[in-house]
């Protein structure tokens, strides 16, 4: 789909900006439009007849003339789509102003298309805003169009020369060899989108196709630059940007490679200049509030940020009556009280921020949920059945565990009832991943290399996306939101959108072993598993919605990492790791020494060590309170789990695996609210067990 952002003051003034999607698909043949009397636009010619050489882009010229100009009275911008669902086109569109009612319109036909006759309708959809969510009267409407695509004519082949009446005869003149299709293919779709004042996009290698033949390459954009203008034979050249003297808007230019034979190649190029926006986040889009008969917490502090730096004016508001919202400088403070709602269920509210900016722009919302329960936990809870992998939700009282099989079971860890079993998910499931908000799990199954995603809210299964490497037991996921936008990212470096599983681009991290993330998704954590010396990484991560978007990821520290040291000895067999929501603490654990670590932030170096612990740690998580749970594989100790304040200072100790059992590596975790602990071990069991505030 090709869409062009048209701004009109009374249909008189055009400004553009050009992005693609996705669309309503093309019909398979031309086909009459709506009656004249209901259509938007007229358009001339009504049908565009074209014939084609395929391996070449030509342009197509129509005219568009706006029926009822009143339609459009009052509107800011109008998005023009056209949508081409075959891929007879090239992205690329220009439109110029003749009058206040007539546009012109060139599109680029794409030069892959095969040989023959190609019939179908474009659809011209005029819409009111970006995600055409409304459209203008008489909209959409069809453009038919055939194309016929005939082959590159070959050079003629010159005629045998007489045999002269004399002996003997001389040979015959061979046939010159036929030469390729004069062409030229960029590397890159000539599209690129940048913010204003931002680093130009990356350039472009353009190959030309010119055995036999010098060729001349121009542009007449000051904006693009070619390394060689001129040349023989096969070769190739690069396009480069340099945009800094342009302001925001679309500019357009058509790079013209001519041959000596007389054929030439037109390369469009439309460049997109965002104006600079800024993102209104909260520090955690998703808050889980309990109120029991023995203890309660209803209230979570978060911090807001909108990306500017100069401290935007903001505002926030709660769509349920039972959850207040109060600002207080950049806190946003979530209050609840519980006395109207109802008991052992779930109750849910979404906190929506504002800015009066326009500038700033409000991505994300914050989702509540809040258990009321009617008995407040105080004994452990011994679950005896078998399972590998388990995750808590980040606002449901809730955890999903599965045994490696086809199926996830799901608990309530207020009641420690099972309240569903989520089926046909797979095959050999392993690890898994849920949204910061608590939208979606994601779940690997090892078993088809693919990531499935299911809808929490239903807990229905909604998607199954292949992934772009091999998926094996030791693969490990996480959920992020950098810059408000979620992505899932692997432990071999491998990035995908959680919006539609599209694979993305690949990192500089790789064969770590967990992740950890902060709540805003800004910095990533590692540290391999099994491995004596053990090493930690730490990435600085930010997301771009340029050019179909991009994660940047930069390491905190050399791609190296840093081995462990604790009090002059080496760390070994790296187990977990995991960090505070606000960044400001890294732990570890690990097999040796036998206590949990904290580590620097910022470079990773040891701090010091938890007071609570024994052989051999295997666990470590951070509760939404800032409390720290340290997990080992002990068989005979008293505890195998201690609880640590935020500073340090020891709690207390809890028991989960029978007599010379213990608990599983990394599968230990800690309810949204901070409350209640689960973890399973080999004895096997799954432990509940409440922790309270």
């Amino acid at each position: 789909m090709i869409m062009k952002k048209v701004f009109f003051s009374l249909l008189v003034t055009l400004f553009l900006n050009a992005c693609g999607g996705g669309g309503d698909g093309g019909s398979p043949s031309p086909g009459p439009g709506p009656a004249p009397a209901a259509v938007a636009l007229t358009f001339t010619p009504s049908t565009i007849t074209q014939t084609l050489t395929t391996g070449v882009s030509s342009k197509i010229n129509f005219a568009a003339t706006v029926n009822k100009p009143s339609d459009f009275n009052g509107a800011f911008a109008v998005y023009a789509y056209f949508v081409d669902d075959i891929g007879v086109l090239l992205p690329n569109t220009q439109i110029s102003q003749n009058s206040t009612t007539q546009y012109n319109v060139a599109l680029y036909t794409s030069p892959t298309l095969s040989v023959g006759t190609h019939k179908g309708n474009l659809t011209v959809k005029l819409c009111r805003d970006s995600n055409c969510a409304g459209q203008f009267p008489g909209s959409p409407m069809l453009l038919p169009y055939t194309f016929t695509v005939s082959p590159p004519a070959a050079l003629p082949t010159p005629p045998v020369s007489p045999t002269p009446p004399v002996s003997p005869t001389p040979p015959v003149s061979p046939t010159p060899p036929v030469l390729q299709t004069f062409g030229a293919t960029p590397s890159i779709v000539l599209t690129p989108t940048m913010y204003l004042g931002a680093a130009a996009p990356d350039p472009a290698t353009i190959t030309i196709h010119g055995e036999g033949r010098t060729w001349t390459a121009a542009t007449d954009a000051s904006w693009l630059k070619l390394s060689n203008t001129a040349g023989a034979g096969n070769a190739s050249l690069t396009l480069t940007y340099t945009p800094s003297s342009l302001q925001v808007g679309v500019y357009t230019s058509l790079i013209q490679i001519k041959s000596t034979d007389g054929q030439s190649v037109g390369l469009p190029v439309t460049l997109t200049v965002k104006p600079v926006s800024y993102k209104l986040l909260a520090s955690e889009t998703g808050v889980a509030l309990t109120a029991t008969p023995a203890w309660s917490r209803l209230t979570r502090t978060l911090q807001i940020n909108d990306g500017s730096g100069h401290g935007g004016s903001w505002g926030a508001s709660s769509d349920q009556t039972w959850l207040n919202v109060t600002k207080s400088g950049n806190n946003l403070t979530l209050s609840a009280n519980p006395a109207s709602l109802p008991s052992d269920v779930i109750s849910y509210a979404t906190v929506s921020l504002s800015s009066a900016d326009l500038s700033i722009t409000t991505p994300e919302v914050i989702k509540v949920a809040l258990w009321k329960g009617t008995t407040t936990p105080t004994l452990t809870t011994q679950v005896k059945q078998t399972y590998t992998n388990v995750i808590a939700d980040p606002i449901r009282p809730l955890i999903y565990t599965h045994n490696s099989g086809s199926s996830i079971d799901v608990y309530n860890v207020y009641t420690s009832q099972k309240t569903a079993t989520l089926t046909g998910l797979g095959t050999t499931l392993a690890n898994m991943t849920i949204s910061p908000n608590g939208d979606k799990l994601y779940v690997l199954d090892t078993a088809t290399s693919s990531l499935v995603a299911v809808d929490l809210a239903t807990q229905t299964k909604i998607n199954t996306w292949n992934s772009s490497a091999a998926l094996t037991n030791v693969t490990r996921i996480k959920a992020i939101r950098p810059n408000g936008v979620e992505v899932i990212i692997t432990n071999g470096g491998s990035v995908y959108l959680a919006s539609n599983g599209k694979f993305i681009s690949s990192t500089s991290i790789n064969n770590h072993g967990d992740l950890t993330a902060t709540a805003d998704g800004k910095k990533i954590y590692a540290q391999d598993e099994g491995i004596s010396p053990s090493t930690t990484w730490g990435y600085s991560v930010d997301y771009s919605e340029l050019n179909g978007g991009t994660l940047v990821v930069s390491p905190l520290t050399p791609l190296t990492g840093v081995p462990g040291i604790s009090n002059g000895g080496v760390m070994s067999n790296g187990a977990d790791i995991a960090v505070s929501a606000d960044g400001s603490r890294v732990y570890t654990a690990n097999g040796a020494p036998y206590r949990c670590s904290s580590r620097s932030p910022v470079d990773l170096s040891f701090i010091s060590a938890l007071p609570g612990g024994d052989a051999y740690p295997n666990n470590v998580k951070v509760g939404s309170d800032g409390r720290v749970f340290c997990g080992i594989s002990g068989w005979y100790s008293s505890y195998d789990v201690w609880v640590h304040r935020a500073d340090g200072t020891l709690i207390g100790g809890f028991k989960f695996a029978g007599y010379a059992k213990n608990l599983i590596e990394r599968q230990m975790v800690v309810s949204g609210d901070g409350l209640m602990l689960v973890g399973i071990t080999n004895d096997p069991l799954l432990a509940i067990v409440p922790v309270g505030p």
